[in-house]
C-alpha cells in the first residue's frame, strides 16, 4: 500500500528543477510577452489618462458654443467667435469624449434647422449620446431628416430606434406617434393603429395620448 502511495507522489524537486530549465531555455520569449504586457498596462492607463484629460479640455470649451446656442446665434455657436472654438472644433477634435459627442449633437441639430441634412446626418450620428432624453432626441432628430428626405423606411428605422433607447413618458410618446403618421402616410393603417394604441395604452398622461384618439379611430377604420 505505502509502495503505491509513494508512485502516486509527485517529485516536487524534479518539477521545480524542471520550471527552472524551461525558464531559462525560454526567459527571452518571457521577457518579450512580460515587457508587452507592461507596455499594454502602461497604454492602458495613458489613455484612460490622455482622455479625462480631453474629457476636460472640451467641457471647458463648449460652454460658450452653448451660450450662443441659446441665444439663437447659431454661426458662433458652430464655428466660434475668435476667442472661443464652437461646436464644430470641438466635435471634430473631442470626437472620443461625451462632450465631442455632444458638440456633435449641436452640429446635428443646427444644420438640421439649416437644411444641410446630408451634413446634419454626418453629425448626429456621431452622437451616440448615453443620455435617456438627449439620446432619444439624437435618433429623432436622424428620423426627421429622413422623412424631410422621404426615405421613410430610414425614418421609421430612426423613430424605431428612438423609442428603444429610453422608455420614458417624455420621448417615447413623440417617437411613437411620429412612427404612427409615418406608417399612416404609407397606407400602412394597421402599423398606425398599432403605434397610437401603445401611446394610449402605455403612456395615458402624456399630451399625446390626449391628441391622437382621434387619428387612431381614423387608422383602424381605414385598416379595416
Amino acid at each position: 500500500m505505502a509502495k503505491k502511495e509513494d508512485e502516486n507522489l509527485i517529485d516536487v524537486g524534479k518539477v521545480y528543477s524542471q520550471s527552472e530549465e524551461f525558464v531559462e531555455k525560454n526567459k527571452k520569449q518571457i521577457g518579450i510577452v512580460i515587457g508587452l504586457l507592461i507596455l499594454a498596462v502602461a497604454g492602458y492607463f495613458a489613455y484612460t489618462s490622455y482622455i479625462s484629460s480631453q474629457n476636460l479640455e472640451a467641457a471647458e470649451n463648449i460652454w460658450k458654443a452653448e451660450y450662443y446656442f441659446e441665444i439663437d446665434s447659431l454661426d458662433k455657436a458652430m464655428y466660434g467667435d475668435g476667442q472661443y472654438f464652437g461646436f464644430e472644433y470641438i466635435a471634430d477634435n473631442y470626437s472620443s469624449t461625451k462632450t465631442g459627442k455632444l458638440a456633435s449633437y449641436y452640429m446635428g441639430v443646427i444644420l438640421k434647422e439649416k437644411g444641410e441634412y446630408e451634413a446634419a446626418l454626418d453629425y448626429l450620428k456621431k452622437a451616440d449620446i448615453d443620455d435617456d432624453v438627449l439620446g432619444a432626441i439624437a435618433l429623432g432628430n436622424i428620423g426627421d431628416i429622413y422623412v424631410e428626405l422621404e426615405d421613410y423606411k430610414e425614418a421609421l428605422k430612426y423613430f424605431n430606434k428612438a423609442i428603444k433607447h429610453s422608455d420614458n413618458s417624455f420621448t417615447a410618446p413623440i417617437y411613437l406617434n411620429k412612427a404612427a403618421v409615418t406608417y399612416a402616410f404609407l397606407e400602412n393603417y394597421k402599423k398606425a393603429a398599432e403605434y397610437y394604441e401603445r401611446i394610449i395604452n402605455d403612456y395615458p398622461d402624456s399630451q399625446q395620448a390626449r391628441e391622437v384618439k382621434k387619428e387612431d379611430a381614423r387608422v383602424k377604420q381605414l385598416a379595416g
